[in-house]
């Protein structure tokens, strides 16, 4: 897993996860994440809208709850990502000072053009 640096937005619940070495030459938005490549194709961002709502339908553990308190007081940050199959699957730790939050999300992948996005001249 990597170090990624992250910012969050209380104001607005904006969580902003990034990899401070690679640049963003992409990005894809889905529902309320924002997914950022570099020019390798490899994850170098991800902003979450919402972020505690958001957050909070990736946890099956009823005992933890993501909050806006929690969010402002993080400490690290790690994120993996690979392939596999026609997903791209992303793990997030969210390490605080005394919990460790770990979260899996699963996005569909396009490696190919989509006829939905394409147009012509």
């Amino acid at each position: 897993m990597e170090e990624f640096k992250f910012d969050y937005d209380r104001e607005n619940d904006d969580l902003f996860l990034y990899n401070g070495k690679n640049k963003s030459k992409a990005s894809i938005e889905i529902g309320n994440i924002i997914l950022d490549f570099d020019k390798n194709r490899k994850l170098s961002g991800i902003e979450v809208m919402n972020a505690t709502r958001f957050l909070n339908s990736l946890i099956t553990e009823e005992r933890i709850s993501i909050t806006k308190d929690l969010l402002s007081n993080l400490v690290a940050c790690r994120v993996d990502s690979r392939s596999q199959d026609n997903l791209l699957l992303i793990r997030i730790v969210l390490l605080m000072k005394h919990k460790k939050i770990p979260l899996n999300l699963s996005i569909p992948q396009i490696t190919k053009p989509s006829p939905a996005v394409s147009h012509t001249n």
